[in-house]
This record gives C-alpha cells, structure tokens and sequence, in this order.
C-alpha cells in the first residue's frame, strides 16, 4: 500500500467530490479493478453516513440541541418522518446531495440509521458500478476509435 492508495481512501470518504473523484482516480491512476475500486469505495463513502450518525447521537444529548431542532421542523420533516426514510427516495437522494447529508435529514426527521442504511448502500454502490463501468469502457471505445 503505497500513499497513492491512502489519497483513494482519503477521496472515498471525502463528502467533497467522494466516489466521484474516487472511482476515476482509483481505475485510471492506480489501475485498480472496477471491482476492487468499488468493492473498496462504497464501504469508505458510506464512513460518511457513520460519522453523522454518531456525531448526531452524540450533540443530540444535549437539551439545548434537542430544543433547537424540534423548534425547526416542519410540515415537510414530519412527511417524511411518516414515509420512515422510504426505500426510493433515500436511494434516488443519495447521489445527488451526498450520503452525509441524507443521513444528516434523515436523523432530523427522526429516523435512524437502521432505516436507512440499505437504500444508501445500494445507491452508493449502483452509482460506483456504473462510473467505474465508465471508466473502463469508454477509454476502451475512444481507443477503438484512434485506431
């Protein structure tokens, strides 16, 4: 393991950029496997979901904290609070605003992690399968093309 492979890790769990930068980096740069790249990337990404969960847990001991945030919700966090983190629209969300910020709504609309953890998994690895299926075909289809 070299400190190329700690800057794939490093990316992976990055909330900034995260599988995205990860997955291209990890097949073109190091010459991972699109298998190895994402069988190693989506369990680092989701470190992110972990850390604002128990960073959650943990501020949310405080009262101050717990009053702060039952004064801020609305219709919409109680509708989703009713949906109790349903399966699609936790899959569908997590690409687009990042795992930790879906776990992040998730925790204010009152669902834990258990609820969740599924459906951003599979969209985490979903989306690392395809960009890496990218990254392996498309360098392949411009070469064919030089040719």
């Amino acid at each position: 393991m070299g400190p190329e492979d700690l800057v794939f890790y490093g990316m992976a769990i990055s909330p900034l950029g995260g599988l995205l930068v990860a997955i291209p980096f990890a097949i073109l740069r190091l010459h991972y496997s699109a298998l190895r790249a994402v069988a190693l990337g989506v369990p680092l990404a989701y470190v992110q979901v972990v850390a604002v969960d128990l960073t959650w847990s943990l501020i949310s001991r405080w009262g101050t904290f717990e009053r702060f945030v039952t004064r801020r919700r609305s219709p919409r966090v109680e509708r989703l609070v009713a949906a109790r983190g349903g399966f699609w629209v936790t899959f569908l969300a997590t690409p687009f605003i990042g795992p930790w910020l879906v776990m992040a709504l998730m925790r204010y609309a009152r669902v834990r992690q258990r609820r969740v953890a599924l459906p951003i998994l599979a969209s985490l690895a979903v989306g690392a399968a395809a960009l890496a299926i990218a990254c392996v075909v498309v360098p392949a289809w411009f070469a064919a093309s030089v040719r």
